[in-house]
């Protein structure tokens, strides 16, 4: 980077007459740092910070229109609460901050009274700020109980992560790779981690090797040297098929596996005993046995190389082992946190941002609810078991349930058991941007700050630790509040606010920054720290069991499953009914469930659309451009269809599957695409705990 890109946004901002401002947009969950140029409390312009690592100056569509939120008419701007029975369309009268502090805490007060205070649960979005909800709700009140969304997003990714590793969530550097198979994973047309993607069209270019396999011929796919249309939910048996080509051929690393890997020899033994070949996997992936060999020999020879997932090859009852298989090719080649791998980053040494003494924490009694579940292995709740605890009081009542950030009515599956749940709380409040379709469920809708009218500090996504830091730009929206301020106000009247000491963000800033070597000032000026990227941090030792690389689970073991991935089928099959099978994609200019409500992306892209290759188009008689109908044995939708013929015939692809159709949120926003999800039923990852959005059987007609 030269001055002249160094010294451009202080250009800018004599130019446009604006004050510019470091921050990070938290449009997506990858948080690229940002400056921010302000006047006369409005937005006038947004560019990338250039000196930050983890997006060189770029920013996405999405960042760019993000400034919208922060003056979007449609907004919550006032505490609500609701006036009718619950089942019914929901109805609410505004209230003030102290009314809705009071009524909150008198809940909580009488819920722990008869129920206890695991009885409470809260779910995000990885909003930092939600700390403050985990401070109040579990060191202070008891509850065991505070989840984020993962169950909806990479559960299985995470899962397969933290058996093997220890990490919750490595990067992926692209940048030194020459051999990089991604499986089901589209980072280029989901436009997330900018600096990932640049990464790897850079590598690319100097002669990277680029597999996509998937059975959408996705954005990324399109980039690819090689796609392999791989039949829906079977990366596991194509990945344990490779496994024992690499095994068979001797193209293992062997000093790797005997040094740092659990497991070996037995997990050799357990694929010529399952017969584990690219014979059997053939028929089973629709790809030919002598490719599957071919690509386990290039993947092997090909050094340093990368075998990578998200969420593509999870979303089904079988995609715990299948991450797992995904993941132990990289093991067995000693390719896992060398430059060009996967790579176990560092995080920063980021603190708490109020300290709450060791004598006022209260310890749970009983178990968290995905453990007493019988999730032991989650990373995070089964979302989708949720109702069983509020309904059914299985494993124990759930009574309270704060939903922050996010939209379960929206975004999981069977939206009708979901519904039927806030009828059985005491006690939901919403935490929310807008009247979200939970919302509308909920007894009380408490408005935040969007990320523009708030404070975030947070762990960076990139390979080496870093810290970002988000500021407020402009003014709140009406009466919104930001998380540690809503937290400060229940705690008061909890009494407990003397444990949230806080006047201002800086006072909290400065605790969570003491072990940071940048102070909260410099933070300010500079929008993040970061410190350096390592590799090789596999002889080290890992946070496993064993400290190894866990091909044989432990963690397995003790729960009573096969410690090696198996490859089991998909729970729902498709059939002469429903004779195509569901898969998801998303989309470039949308991201999670509000940018649906920004017109400028929605002039852009205003709705969702479902994908269907022309064999079967030609088959049900569908037609580019035009509507169609799609049915489960649970629900129907009308979406519009597009034929393509980058799919595998039998599939359909349904994009952002969970953004569109909504009944509420706001007048930009409303009635527009299809909402998809309710056309699935209630299927979770037995062991994971993940929504298997894709196990859904569907068929197709023309809209009348």
């Amino acid at each position: 980077m030269n001055v002249m890109d160094r010294n451009l946004g202080e250009r800018l901002a004599e130019i446009k007459g604006a004050k510019m401002i470091k921050s990070f947009c938290y449009t997506c969950p990858w948080q690229c740092p940002t400056e921010v140029f302000v006047r006369d409390d409005k937005i006038v312009y947004q560019k990338g910070n250039p000196e930050a690592p983890n997006n060189i100056g770029s920013r996405c569509a999405k960042g760019m229109a993000s400034w919208y939120v922060s003056k979007d008419p449609d907004r919550l701007k006032y505490p609500m609460l609701r006036t009718n029975a619950k089942g019914e369309p929901g109805q609410f009268k505004r209230i003030s901050w102290d009314e809705a502090f009071e009524f909150i805490a008198k809940k909580l007060k009488e819920i722990a009274d008869h129920w206890g205070p695991e009885s409470v649960a809260l779910t995000c979005h990885h909003d930092p700020n939600t700390v403050f909800y985990h401070h109040l709700l579990k060191d202070l009140y008891g509850s065991p109980n505070m989840y984020a969304h993962t169950s909806g997003c990479e559960q299985d990714r995470r899962s397969a992560c933290l058996d093997l590793f220890g990490h919750v969530f490595p990067m992926h550097d692209f940048a030194n790779s020459k051999y990089v198979m991604l499986w089901g994973m589209n980072n280029l047309g989901a436009n997330q981690g900018l600096w990932e993607s640049r990464a790897l069209m850079e590598a690319k270019a100097k002669g990277c090797r680029l597999v996509v396999i998937d059975p959408n011929f996705t954005e990324t796919a399109q980039k690819a040297d090689e796609w392999v249309p791989i039949q829906p939910g079977t990366d596991g048996a194509l990945a344990l098929a490779m496994c024992k080509t690499i095994i068979d051929e001797k193209l293992y690393d062997e000093a790797f596996v005997s040094s740092h890997c659990e497991g070996f020899t037995g997990f050799q033994d357990h694929l010529s005993e399952k017969g584990y070949t690219p014979e059997w996997a053939e028929d089973i992936c629709g790809i030919d046995a002598e490719r599957i060999k071919r690509l386990a020999r290039e993947f092997a020879t090909t050094k340093p190389s990368m075998s990578a997932i998200f969420k593509g090859s999870g979303y089904y009852t079988n995609g715990h082992d299948a991450g797992r298989a995904c993941y132990i090719l990289d093991a067995i080649c000693g390719e896992v946190d060398k430059p060009g791998n996967i790579n176990l980053k560092d995080w920063a040494p980021l603190g708490a941002p109020v300290n709450i003494p060791e004598t006022a924490i209260k310890q749970p009694e009983k178990e968290p609810l995905h453990v007493a579940m019988g999730y032991p292995l989650a990373p995070d709740l089964p979302n989708s078991r949720l109702p069983d605890a509020v309904i059914n009081g299985h494993p124990y009542p759930i009574k309270a349930w704060f939903v922050h950030a996010s939209n379960p009515v929206m975004s999981d599956p069977n939206r009708e058991r979901v519904q039927e749940m806030f009828k059985n709380l005491e006690l939901a409040v919403s935490l929310e941007l807008y009247m979200s379709e939970t919302s509308l469920e909920c007894d009380i809708v408490l408005p935040e700050t969007s990320f523009h009218e708030q404070a975030e500090i947070r762990q960076g996504m990139w390979l080496g630790p870093e810290v970002i830091l988000c500021q407020p730009v402009v003014e709140p929206v009406g009466e919104a509040k930001p998380a540690y301020e809503i937290v400060k106000g229940i705690a008061q009247k909890m009494g407990w606010g003397h444990h949230f000491p806080y006047e201002k963000w800086e006072d909290w800033g400065e605790v969570a920054m003491k072990d940071i070597p940048m102070t909260l000032g410099e933070l300010k000026e500079k929008g993040f720290w970061a410190g350096e990227v390592r590799y090789n941090r596999v002889p080290e030792g890992l946070p496993t069991a064993s400290g190894k690389i866990e091909i044989y689970s432990k963690n397995y073991e003790n729960a009573g499953l096969n410690p090696y991935p198996e490859y089991t089928d998909r729970t729902v099959i498709p059939d002469d009914e429903y004779p195509l099978q569901v898969t998801h994609s998303k989309l470039s200019m949308h991201c999670n469930i509000v940018t649906q409500n920004n017109p400028y992306l929605m002039e852009v892209c205003g709705e969702n659309w479902v994908e269907i290759n022309s064999i079967d188009a030609a088959k049900y008689g569908i037609r580019d451009g035009e509507r169609c109908i799609i049915e489960s044995p649970k629900d129907n939708i009308e979406i519009l269809a597009k034929v393509v013929e980058g799919l595998v015939p039998g599939c359909i692809s349904i994009r952002h599957g969970h953004g569109f159709g909504h009944w509420a949120m706001g007048s930009t926003a409303k009635g527009k695409g299809a909402h998809s999800n309710n056309l699935m039923d209630t299927h979770t990852n037995p062991v994971t705990g993940a929504n298997c959005y894709n196990e859904c059987k569907v068929r197709i007609r023309q809209a009348i």
